[in-house]
């Protein structure tokens, strides 16, 4: 473990032109990345040469490219049956957002996902999205508008935080994931613009009611308020699998984080760009 001096020492080099100085300690804080990026996001806060710039970007791109794919390729790998969401949830948030609290955020959803489990026993079909429906309403997680920004209370909420936009979403999927409800994404035509992803339920019953030759059944859209949209429309698509929802999740915690540039400086942008590099190199829709 190296001492707060030794570290010092080796970042006080980023500022020398010499390339091969640069060249003798890249390796050393590529290898202890955790232990550097404090400081190295307070130099770039305090203000800092444009050559120490570049360089804190390089040993981001090339630290968070470790880190993050062999943890995204152990991720994946762990099919029981399917990756776990929150588990993916959590891998991306230690990364991009260094105030993320990962015990409070895992025992929220967990025990919001027993909640469910407790209530819905036999229920099959609809009846779960209104069980559902109802418990969100009584834990306040629901979407408002306060002075014109989205808020969702009791998760994620803070005043000096951008909500992100599909956290609703993410919830509500993890919830469904950790009880094996028929909730997911799902793929739908966007006239125009290719396609859209929304939330849907899997309904195999109505499908062999209609006559309707589907294996996934019919996919009934749904809305943030938990309501199956008025008019459902029978989508024969695919459902996604859970984690793929990851790729939407990363891009909209792009935006949230990168709207404090104070707090969010230099290299981060580098770390969710090389994000975003991986996921779309490995999540395919």
């Amino acid at each position: 473990m190296m001492d707060i001096s030794e570290i010092r020492s080796i970042i006080s080099l980023l500022d020398d032109p010499d390339e091969k100085i640069f060249d003798s300690i890249k390796d050393i804080i590529v290898e202890n990345f955790g232990s550097f990026s404090g400081l190295l996001t307070q130099r770039l806060q305090a203000g800092c040469s444009e050559i120490e710039k570049d360089r804190i970007s390089q040993l981001a791109q090339l630290s968070i490219s470790n880190i993050f794919q062999n943890d995204f390729l152990d991720y994946t790998a762990k099919l029981s049956p399917e990756p776990s969401l929150l588990a993916g949830i959590v891998m991306v948030e230690k990364i991009t957002d260094n105030t993320f609290d990962e015990y409070t955020f895992t025992h929220y959803v967990r025990d919001l996902s027993r909640k469910v489990w407790m209530r819905i026993g036999e229920t099959t079909g609809i009846e779960n999205v209104s069980i559902i429906r109802d418990i969100f309403e009584s834990e306040h997680i629901h979407e408002s508008k306060q002075n014109g920004k989205l808020c969702l209370n009791g998760i994620f909420s803070s005043e000096d935080k951008p909500l992100p936009k599909y956290l609703f979403n993410l919830i509500l999927l993890t919830v469904c994931q950790e009880n094996s409800i028929n909730i997911r994404p799902i793929i739908t035509p966007a006239p125009g613009h290719g396609m859209t992803i929304e939330i849907g339920y899997a309904d195999m019953d109505t499908a062999k009611m209609s006559g309707i030759p589907s294996k996934n059944g019919v996919l009934f859209a749904i809305d943030q308020k938990l309501q199956i949209k008025h008019d459902p429309k029978i989508l024969l698509g695919e459902p996604l699998p859970y984690y793929k929802y990851l790729k939407l999740w990363q891009m909209d915690r792009y935006r949230t984080l990168m709207a404090n540039e104070n707090k969010y400086p230099g290299y981060y942008t580098v770390i969710m760009g090389k994000i975003t590099e991986v996921l779309q190199n490995n999540i395919k829709y």
